[in-house]
């Protein structure tokens, strides 16, 4: 498995829209296109990390770190239960230490039980109920939070 910054790899862009599209509902988002999204990262590609795994030349799945979000992320993957998430995980706290966060934290939907187990594995602490507003429904939710250790103290 290799890692990737689509932000720097456009070439896998059209695999990460379509993965992030088929999770919209658990992301409380709306789908996208490739235009859409490489405006999205000309516009942000300061407020964010998009790094994903490759194996060949197939995207297994992508986590995100929302700077301008205070260090929210986001992860979603191709097939589950393969510890695909964890990996994303590990790898977008090493991008969130380098960015000298403190915490970073996540929102996962009550009903997203195999997101939720990934985020407690990974040392994600429920820190409360959250509710969100999408479609007009509110839709119940578990607020993650994560505390980072920086060694680089200087």
């Amino acid at each position: 498995m290799q890692t990737i910054d689509l932000k720097k790899d456009k070439r896998f862009l059209s695999q990460y829209v379509a993965l992030r599209n088929s999770y919209c509902d658990q992301l409380l988002t709306f789908p996208v296109g490739i235009g859409q999204t490489e405006d999205w990262l000309d516009k942000n590609g300061q407020e964010v990390e998009i790094l994903g795994l490759l194996e060949a030349d197939n995207l297994l799945g992508v986590s995100i770190l929302y700077l301008n979000k205070n260090g929210e992320v986001a992860f979603f993957v191709k097939d589950k239960n393969k510890g695909t998430g964890s990996k994303l995980l590990k790898i977008i706290e090493e991008a969130a230490k380098l960015r000298k966060l403190s915490s970073i934290y996540a929102w996962v939907a009550q009903e997203n039980t195999i997101a939720q187990h990934v985020f407690e594995k990974s040392g994600f602490v429920k820190e409360k109920d959250s509710d969100k507003e999408y479609k007009g429904k509110t839709r119940g939710g578990i607020l993650y939070k994560k505390y980072l250790i920086n060694h680089d103290y200087r």
